[in-house]
């Protein structure tokens, strides 16, 4: 059979294309596959790109959180907040401006509180009262600065009532402290407290728990310069067995006389005079004053003078008793050659040191003490050891002035926002009582 060569053409055009077409799908698929393998290793760099990102952004987060961290960075967040409140300071003039301290009511009948002109300054408070930090101005003349507001403290004399006319500031500025100041017990409180709740910001009195202590005096270890007392806490030195104090030995034979007692103020809370009245019956009780039989002059020394000659014992009474409550009249007789005998609502271990005073509450009766200071009074030997605190201690004088400027010129006590929203249960409350331990 014979084939046209258009028939053989024909046949084989199929077969030709059907090659090519192969080979075409072939080239494409090889394409297509190198393609994914390219995206593939695109999308595996990507990936591992983005990984190390993304471990490093977590390193550096790390790195961060480490450096701003307080356990690991405290000296340097200290340092870089003292330098920006200096800084501050600096701009305003905040570390050499003296902070002002105004009395807005008097101290019993003195106007300015004891001082010798209306207004000290910071040499009053650097030379007169050896205040470490001494910036500041304390008056009694309102007009000292331009507006009352403008004071820094102002101090309320409790004892007294607030004056009739401008009984109290008109206006307050937010930054200012006042101070409720009192050095009497709650009974000779002049001011009805349950209307000045929230009014007062610090306290300044006699109370161990003050913001401001105002004591009379302190007790000053004389080889370490430390204040001892008052205090809640003391270290007292160990009391010898044994003391000869040499000034007392001296004035023994003139001391004929058992104890004296100066008072003017006869009927009190505390009921002393029925305590001294039932003592007068063991032993001589000389009472000078208003309410005995005996008197010297006090603007001289002869009262000071008839103690260390004369006598062997002074009471040292008070008229409450009240926590934390003691007055000069204890100190005025430890200056003395004279032990005193003490009488009150404190506890005297954290205002004298040990066996330096006879506390008349460590006895049961009237007759116990008396019995005990006739034993003293018969064995000089055991009196003696009532002086060796002098020794080691001595009496001083704090004015609170003193920390009251350092409060005020603290930048730390600045950002502490304080008040009593119930002064009159924080004076009051739980803190006197009518009933004594000795019986009498």
């Amino acid at each position: 059979m014979q084939y046209s060569d258009r028939d053989s053409t024909d046949v084989a055009a199929p077969l030709l294309d059907g090659h090519a077409n192969e080979q075409t799908s072939s080239v494409k698929s090889t394409a297509q596959a190198t393609n994914n393998v390219m995206t593939a290793l695109r999308r595996k760099k990507y990936l591992v790109i983005l990984i190390s990102l993304a471990i490093c952004a977590t390193f550096l987060g790390i790195v961060h959180l480490v450096s701003i961290a307080p356990e690991f960075n405290q000296y340097k967040i200290l340092r870089a907040y003292q330098n920006q409140i200096d800084s501050e300071q600096a701009r305003q003039g905040h570390s050499s401006r003296p902070r002002t301290i105004l009395l807005w009511n008097s101290f019993f009948e003195k106007k300015n509180w004891g001082l010798d002109e209306d207004t000290v300054g910071p040499d009053y408070f650097h030379n007169d009262l050896s205040c470490p930090v001494y910036r500041c101005d304390l008056t009694s003349n309102r007009d000292f600065s331009p507006a009352i507001e403008m004071y820094d403290a102002v101090l309320f004399h409790a004892a007294e009532p607030f004056p009739l006319l401008h009984s109290v500031p008109r206006r307050r500025s937010p930054h200012q402290q006042y101070v409720f100041a009192l050095m009497e017990p709650p009974g000779e409180t002049k001011h009805v407290l349950s209307d000045e709740g929230g009014f007062y910001n610090l306290t300044m009195s006699y109370r161990l728990d003050s913001d401001i202590q105002w004591s009379y005096q302190s007790l000053e270890d004389m080889e370490t310069g430390e204040v001892v007392a008052p205090a809640v806490h003391t270290n007292w030195r160990q009391v010898p067995a044994e003391w000869n104090e040499t000034s007392v030995w001296q004035l023994w034979k003139g001391k004929t006389r058992m104890a004296a007692w100066f008072v003017s103020h006869c009927a009190t809370l505390s009921k002393r005079e029925k305590l001294a009245a039932a003592l007068q019956e063991s032993i001589d009780v000389d009472i000078y004053g208003k309410c005995g039989n005996y008197s010297c002059p006090r603007s001289s020394n002869e009262c000071d003078e008839l103690l260390d000659q004369r006598y062997k014992f002074y009471f040292s009474f008070e008229n409450s008793l009240c926590n934390d409550y003691v007055t000069e009249k204890l100190y005025n007789a430890m200056k003395r050659n004279v032990i005193p005998v003490v009488f009150g609502g404190a506890d005297y271990t954290r205002f004298v040191p040990p066996h330096s005073v006879i506390d008349a509450e460590d006895f049961q009766s009237a007759a116990e003490l008396a019995s005990h200071l006739q034993y003293l009074a018969t064995h000089p030997a055991e009196y003696m050891r009532y002086f060796w605190w002098r020794r080691y201690y001595r009496l001083t004088v704090r004015s609170p002035f003193c920390d009251l400027c350092e409060k005020l010129r603290s930048v730390t006590y600045a950002q502490k926002t304080q008040t009593y929203l119930d002064i009159e249960k924080w004076w009051m409350a739980d803190q006197c009582r009518f009933e004594s331990k000795i019986k009498f």
